[in-house]
């Protein structure tokens, strides 16, 4: 990780409160593995602490984020303009393990669930996997209308799609989907709410699959000094930002 200085190629709009953001990192993004995030800075006046985005691609020399306004940093964040420098740490945390646990060979077949603004950081995971030859099916949910389909339905080998209202897809939750279809992989990733990881964990239990869930967590400092972001594991205290953010379910399913 390092912090360094970076030029916005663009920063614009793709769903009410929802923002992508591309930035200029040539040196980042050969290097940085799916799950990972990181800190961006804001520099003005009391938006001084940096605000955690994952990272959701990373191609051609480019990092890219989507992230949504939920407070006066994203807003700040949403006002930056291309051609614009500004500083950033990165990449950080833990991501997704990519091959299968313990023998360390390539995932065969993997579902990725998503929910929400948890999805974004799917996309660089799922690229990764198909270029190790995996089989990718995602399950998507959302309150309404879906965000990055486009993006999605280029690397993914079967997209489903759940919304809260039925407006797109199916009516409901990822989770009715995946027990319907009695849904069997060899591993389960995910990113989003808490509850739905907590159900995901559950079906990931009962079907004796391996499932990795990513964490969502508020973290001020992103580099383990705050101790801000803790969860317990294996029955000891890990920070979120620096020992995660990615975590098996089953070591901390006690807690979920």
């Amino acid at each position: 990780m390092k912090y360094i200085d970076v030029q916005i190629v663009s920063n614009d709009q793709i769903a009410p409160d929802i923002f992508s953001m591309t930035v200029h990192a040539p040196d980042i993004a050969a290097s940085v593995l799916p799950g990972q995030f990181a800190m961006v800075y804001l520099s003005s006046g009391q938006l001084l602490l940096p605000r955690p985005i994952s990272i959701c691609d990373a191609s051609g020399g480019q990092l890219r984020f989507v992230y949504q306004i939920v407070g006066a940093g994203t807003k700040a964040m949403s006002k930056f303009n291309p051609g614009e420098m500004i500083q950033i740490l990165a990449p950080l945390g833990k991501g997704f393990y990519t091959k299968n646990r313990g023998a360390r060979t390539p995932l065969n077949k993997v579902a990725l669930v998503g929910g929400g603004i948890g999805t974004p950081p799917l996309l660089l995971l799922a690229k990764t996997l198909k270029s190790q030859g995996s089989q990718v099916d995602a399950y998507l949910g959302f309150r309404s209308d879906p965000i990055l389909t486009d993006d999605f339905k280029n690397v993914f080998d079967n997209l489903h799609i759940a919304t809260d209202n039925g407006s797109i897809g199916h009516h409901g939750n990822v989770l009715e989907i995946m027990r319907s279809q009695q849904a069997d992989y060899d591993e389960f990733l995910a990113c989003g709410p808490r509850p739905m990881l907590n159900a995901l964990a559950d079906y990931a239990c009962s079907k004796k699959i391996p499932c990795q869930l990513s964490m969502e967590e508020r973290m001020a400092c992103g580099i383990g000094t705050c101790v801000g972001c803790v969860l317990e594991v294996r029955g000891a205290y890990q920070k979120i930002c620096t020992e995660g953010p990615v975590f098996y379910s089953d070591d901390i399913s006690h807690k979920h």
